[in-house]
């Protein structure tokens, strides 16, 4: 834009010279009595200081464009980079694809709710969910229960992921960060333990909580690391975890895609 404010102003001049240099040669040619001969000298000083000023204001003018000129791409490059460096909108609250493959220690953004949508008692929470690690056990970790000997031949596996509150719609300290699935080896889901209380290797961990009454809630921004025991038959083991989103309610079962495309992890 400065090339081009400086190329019309250089033409404007030129075709001001141009213009000028007719007037005198008309002049010239018509002629005129004595008086109209020596009378040009006032006029002329005044055209020249009328000039002067004109050339003044439009210098002036023809500064301000050029100004402008230099000064509007750097404007519009700041804008464009700041534009470019803002995250899409919603990008923050969006929730991954189903499908999504994803290595140990990448994030999936995850949500869950409870209550009846549209309801007072309605709440929803997202998450970020990280599956961190998968351990596995010793076998004799399955005899301290009291039907130890139906797990004979399996191995115990422990699922490890971390979830981070990202939101939430009302204050809440029962909301789930859901639940995952493991896969043994050719990739059938791997049978899960529901163990009551802990196990040695296998603890999990809180959400910071706040408030008091109505108001007691988790802390939005809290990390709770969580661990799952999964089973594996001898000579099998379990090579990967997912996420089906079985934690929110959907309107329809069939509402949600990640039931045949859940979202998985592995190394």
């Amino acid at each position: 834009m400065a090339q081009l404010a400086t190329s019309t102003y250089k033409r404007s001049i030129a075709a001001l010279g141009l213009g000028a240099a007719l007037m005198m040669a008309l002049t010239g040619c018509l002629g005129g009595s004595a008086d109209s001969a020596s009378k040009p000298a006032e006029p002329a000083a005044t055209q020249g200081t009328e000039s002067s000023a004109k050339e003044s204001a439009q210098a002036a003018r023809d500064s301000e464009v050029q100004n402008l000129a230099t000064e509007t791409p750097s404007a519009s490059a700041e804008a464009s980079a700041t534009k470019a460096a803002a995250p899409a909108a919603g990008a923050t609250g969006a929730l991954t694809p189903p499908g999504t493959a994803l290595k140990f220690g990448q994030v999936a953004k995850t949500h869950t709710n409870s209550g009846e949508k549209g309801t007072e008692k309605y709440k929803e929470a997202t998450f970020d969910t990280t599956v961190t690690k998968i351990v596995a056990g010793d076998p004799a970790d399955l005899s301290e229960f009291k039907d130890a000997a139906k797990f004979a031949g399996q191995t115990p596996y422990y699922v490890f992921f971390d979830s981070k509150l990202t939101s939430l719609s009302k204050p809440s300290a029962g909301m789930s960060e859901g639940s995952l699935n493991a896969q043994l080896k050719d990739g059938t889901d791997a049978q899960k333990l529901i163990v009551f209380g802990t196990m040695a290797d296998c603890e999990s961990g809180s959400f910071d909580t706040e408030g008091k009454d109505d108001a007691f809630s988790y802390v939005v921004g809290s990390t709770k690391t969580s661990c799952s025991v999964f089973l594996a038959p001898a000579g099998d083991e379990i090579t990967s975890a997912s996420y089906a989103m079985t934690s929110f309610n959907y309107e329809k079962y069939s509402d949600n895609k990640y039931l045949k495309n859940p979202i998985t992890w592995s190394k």
